[in-house]
């Protein structure tokens, strides 16, 4: 009886089928997303438009982590890349649509934050890190955590920039703006070191206190950040290293 009911649902259209399921959990990431679009344009129909749509932001979950304008930029970046691929039809009104169903799904998970513990060191700052890491990974990428004012994540760790084996750049203003988008009263970041060392660069110092300086003017502190290399970690914070220029002098 299941496999009938299986194989007369997936003959139906995504609509109808989660009607007939009784949840949306039997539609793809695609179908949901093209549900919420509705429609098209020639050439690249709801359903390409969605697939197009999830690839230019690397899947699903980056997309629902965007607000208005990163959804804006990210679109024009990918049209840019991919002139034969272009996403068609996502205009003013669709693109506050789904600014608008992204900050309610942001809002959701965010009121869910009371069952997670909160990061009150660098071990489980590391922790929170690790869980997102790929195992392997052979570039520098750079993470920020967002906090509530108790210190509780309001979200899993967000990838802020993907850098090569010896370097990735990041901007304060990105990490900020992510900071912003969550409404955290903290933030933790993290980058890793694919070559093993624990030594942090003149550049990871650099941005370290930037990231102090924009945090105090912003109200928004930066609690930690830590260098990840294989089993091991540096932390500025552990290291009294978290200082602005007002503290120095």
């Amino acid at each position: 009886m299941a496999n009938d009911f299986k194989s007369r649902t997936t003959e139906l259209k995504p609509r109808e089928r989660i009607e007939a399921a009784g949840s949306a959990s039997v539609a793809s990431a695609v179908e949901l997303l093209a549900i919420i679009l509705k429609t098209g344009a020639a050439g690249c129909d709801v359903m390409e438009l969605s697939r197009r749509l999830i690839d230019a932001f690397g899947g699903v979950e980056e997309l629902v982590k965007t607000d208005l304008n990163t959804l804006k930029s990210g679109v024009r970046e990918y049209n840019r890349r991919n002139p034969e691929r272009k996403i068609l039809g996502l205009g003013r009104v669709k693109m506050l649509e789904l600014a608008a169903a992204f900050e309610l799904a942001r809002r959701g998970y965010s009121g869910r934050r009371d069952a997670k513990k909160p990061i009150l060191s660098s071990e489980e700052a590391v922790a929170a890190f690790r869980s997102v890491m790929k195992v392997g990974t052979e570039k520098e990428t750079f993470w920020a955590l967002p906090l509530d004012a108790k210190k509780r994540p309001l979200a899993e760790a967000q990838v802020v920039s993907i850098g090569t084996a010896n370097g990735v750049s990041v901007h304060p203003r990105d990490v900020f703006a992510l900071a912003v988008r969550w409404n955290a009263t903290g933030i933790v970041v993290a980058h890793n070191h694919p070559s093993g060392s624990l030594s942090p660069s003149k550049r990871d110092d650099s941005l370290t206190n930037g990231l102090c300086e924009a945090g105090k003017m912003m109200g928004i502190p930066l609690v930690d950040h830590v260098i990840l290399a294989d089993d091991s970690y540096y932390s500025y914070a552990d290291n009294d290293r978290l200082r602005t220029r007002d503290d120095v002098h």
